[in-house]
């Protein structure tokens, strides 16, 4: 597992199971985040946005042929701490992308922690760039099967630029 700290929220489990067992190309998880940019049309993106309030939007774009990959509720996108409730799971397609949306109410208890089993149960997704927002701060990363670690020096912004 993975821990991230964010500006007194911990992100955890980021579970790579490519990471266990598997030989890693530490080259590779080095200079990957300069060439991310390349190829980032095809990769599955998470959009995490934390409002003060407690609300939270989430949502996943699965592109191209990631887009067959089947996903039930949000619970397997995104597993929440008891405390929040989450709303139904929104499906659309949008130029041969999959988008799958769904609203989270945390109330006045931020989480401690937030885990992405689709890492876990999706072998199909060997690389998820992730965007993170709170009113105090933006992570961006990419999490590789690969690697060990998320990688945070991604040449370009959540926009490709």
């Amino acid at each position: 597992m993975q821990l991230i700290e964010r500006s007194g929220w911990v992100l955890l489990g980021l579970l790579l199971l490519g990471g266990c067992g598997r030989e890693v190309d530490r080259s590779f998880c080095a200079s990957h985040g300069g060439k991310h940019w390349q190829h980032r049309e095809q990769q599955a993106q998470l959009l995490i946005d934390y409002a003060e309030d407690g609300d939270m939007g989430v949502q996943l774009i699965l592109p191209g042929e990631l887009a067959a990959v089947s996903l039930a509720n949000p619970g397997d996108i995104l597993a929440l701490p008891e405390h929040c409730e989450s709303g139904a799971l929104l499906r659309e397609s949008e130029a041969g992308m999959q988008v799958l949306r769904f609203d989270a109410r945390c109330g006045d208890v931020l989480p401690e922690s937030l885990s992405v089993p689709l890492l876990g149960k999706r072998l199909e997704i060997q690389e998820l760039e992730v965007s993170m927002s709170t009113p105090a701060v933006r992570k961006y990363f990419v999490v590789h099967q690969d690697c060990e670690r998320a990688i945070f020096n991604i040449d370009g912004d959540s926009h490709g630029e």
